[in-house]
Parts: structure tokens; sequence; C-alpha cells
């Protein structure tokens, strides 16, 4: 069996003057560069080194652990940050603070008190969640059969974002004959984890969203977690709320860098069209209005998913009240919904101001669209507006499982 040992990294989590001032300090840092690792496909250690000796990992790590102890605000305003930079590093980083988030949950005080203090800083979380031809995204092939203290797992796991850059790895697996859901951690390093750099997807290239083999992988009892009794996928009420939460946050980064992006383009490259009665490029009146519909866009999704983190943490300082909890998924799941129509509107309408020249494959624009349209296939926008509709005409709150 593999254990990860202690490397006597302190339990140390940010400095408490601002983590969104760090976030932004790595979000200049991880521009340079977005558009060549994209296009070659090359997976950012550099910046994921960067992004753990920063502190961020600690940022949901409450206090008595070592952490930051931050609030869902906290955590939207890092990721839109992170996000602007290079939207694949915000991803990942939605399994590091969902993995944290289960622990809470799932696992007793004393497996807690012995873990979440690695997360601040010496181990990176990721993910192995998601199967491919299972009958939906909440059915599982993947399981664990009992072996004495401990637990055998074996299965096979696809959109394992984070792969490359994670210590540790967690997710759903069913008790081998038997209905029952259980969450999974183990070392990425573990004898019998096998993990393949396949992920081929049009967008969010450079995530490490492929597969992960487990072969007879030792589990032992206490990072082999009982489900809560969800609709599904082993999601946990406050968890699945941070992995909307998240991928919403990165959605709002993306319609930033792609906003930025065409901004810088007009001011310094582009060219006036010669039909325009404008003294310049930023002085057509045609520019001014598509960077404007662009730039509302932006800020309303930001406004918007500002909201629904104030209305997550009103969930978690609530966590017996259901209308609390599902309000906070349905404007989660709106914000989603305008994050993601943001972010595609904005990597479409970049070429529109800025012409021709914006094409060219060194500039890498083209992967703002790219990324929003991939990530927003994650969870359909249609049934989150079909839940906020719901809620609206019925009173009815979506279900509590992985993708609410």
């Amino acid at each position: 069996m593999t254990t990860i040992e202690n490397t006597g990294v302190p339990a140390a989590g940010i400095a408490p003057d601002d983590p969104v001032k760090v976030a932004e300090r790595l979000r200049d840092e991880f521009r340079a560069g977005a558009a060549e690792r994209d296009r070659e496909r090359k997976f950012p250690y550099e910046q994921c080194a960067a992004f753990r000796e920063s502190g961020l990992l600690g940022l949901m790590v409450p206090r008595e652990y070592g952490g930051y102890g931050g609030s869902f605000v906290d955590l939207m305003k890092v990721v839109i940050a992170i996000s602007a930079g290079d939207s694949n590093i915000g991803q990942m980083y939605q399994l590091h603070t969902g993995g944290i988030r289960l622990m809470q949950e799932f696992a007793s005080p004393a497996v807690q008190a012995k873990w979440l203090p690695r997360f601040t800083r010496e181990l990176w979380i990721t993910n192995a969640y998601s199967e491919v031809g299972t009958k939906s995204v909440n059915h599982f092939n993947t399981t664990v059969t009992r072996d004495g203290d401990g637990w055998r797992l074996n299965g096979k796991k696809f959109y394992s974002t984070g792969s490359l850059a994670g210590d540790i790895t967690f997710g759903p697996c069913q008790l081998a004959g038997s209905d029952e859901v259980r969450v999974f951690f183990t070392p990425t390093r573990a004898e019998g984890v096998t993990i393949h750099d396949d992920w081929s997807g049009m967008g969010q290239r450079t995530t490490a969203s492929g597969t992960t083999e487990f072969h007879n992988v030792w589990i032992p009892d206490e990072l082999c977690l009982g489900s809560p009794d969800t609709e599904g996928g082993g999601g946990g009420a406050v968890t699945s709320l941070n992995y909307q939460a998240v991928h919403t946050g990165v959605f709002v980064g993306i319609a930033k860098n792609a906003i930025d992006d065409a901004v810088e383009f007009l001011r310094t490259r582009a060219r006036l069209w010669y039909e325009s009665p404008a003294g310049g490029v930023t002085e057509d009146l045609y520019i001014q209005l598509r960077v404007g519909e662009m730039k509302t866009a932006v800020d309303a999704c930001e406004l918007l998913t500002l909201k629904a983190a104030e209305l997550c943490d009103a969930a978690v300082a609530n966590p017996h009240d259901e209308q609390v909890r599902g309000e906070a998924s349905v404007v989660t799941g709106q914000a989603r919904v305008a994050a993601a129509d943001a972010a595609m509107f904005c990597g479409s309408t970049l070429f529109k101001v800025c012409g021709a020249g914006s094409v060219l494959g060194k500039y890498g624009f083209d992967r703002h669209w790219r990324n929003a349209r991939t990530l927003s296939l994650h969870n359909p926008l249609d049934f989150k507006l079909m839940h906020a509709g719901d809620y609206l005409l019925n009173d009815r709150v979506p279900p509590v499982d992985s993708y609410n």
C-alpha cells in the first residue's frame, strides 16, 4: 500500500492581508504565456507551483486547521482573478476547494484534524469523478471492496481535471455488490493509480482532464468516506455549491480576460475601417457600442456571481435550512448561465471589434470562446434556467446533488 508521508511543511495558511491581491498578482503572471500553453497543450507546471507557493491552497481551510478560513465571497473573488489570467488553473482550483469541503462534510472530526492542515500548502487535491459509458453522470462502475482494515479500489474515471497538478485525488465509487456510494481519497502516486494525459477537448486544454485508472488501489478506512443521503453522485449540500460556484467564477474570469484582450488590441493594434467617420479606432461609435455590450455583460455576471456567493455563505451559516440552501443553488445556477453567456459573447465579439488581424494564431484569442463553450457543457445551462423558473413558479428548489 502507498501512504503520503508528512513532509514537515508547516500548515501555514495565507497571511491575513488580502488573498485577492495575491490572486491578482498571480493573474498577471499567469496571463503571460497562457496563449502559448493553450496552443501547445503545455501543462502549467511552473504556474501551478507558483499557485501552491502563494498560500492560496489554504484559502478555504478553516483557521483552526491553519488555513485562511475564507468565505464563498473570498473564493469567488480569488477564482475570478486567477481565471482572468488562466482559466485552466481556475478550474483546477475548483477541485482542491471541493475536496476540502468534501472532507468537512463527510469525514469525522478526527480525520478532518489529521488531513485539513495538510491541504493548506502541502497537498493539492485533484479529482477522479466522472466516468464514461454509465447511465448518467451520477452512476458509477468504479467499486471498492473490503480488504482488512481498508478497501481495494478498481475502476476508470474520465474528466479528471487537475490530475497532473495533484498530490491526492478523490471521487465517488460504489460499494461492490450494493448501491451505496462512497467517496475515496488516494495519493495520485499510489500503487495501482495510472494517470493518462489524454485530454483532447477543444477548450480548457491544459487542465489534464483525461483518464485516471485504479487497479487494486488500497484505501484506508478513514479515506473511504460515507456519502450523505443526497439524490446522486456523492455530492453534499455545501460541497455541491462549491463545485458550481467556482465554475461560475471561472466563466467570469474568461469573460474578463476576453474583454481585456479586446481593449488592449483596439488601443494598440487594430485599424479603423475606411468607411468610419471616426478619427481613431477607439472613437468609432460602433466599436464603442460593442465594447459597451461586452462591458455590461461582464459587470452584470460578476455582480450576480458575487450575489450567489453571498447566498452560499448564508447556506453555510444555516446548514439545516433547506430553503436558504435551495435559493443559493438557484441563484448560483442563474449566475452560471449569465457568466457562461457573457464569456462566450465576449469571446466572439472580440473578433467583431478587433477585425481580421485578431484571428492570427500568435494571439490565441480563440481560446476564450473555446474555453467557455467547453466548460459550459459540464453542467447543461438549460437545466439551470429550468430550476430558476420552477423556483419562481412553484417555490420548488433544486435537488441536492453534485450538479446543483
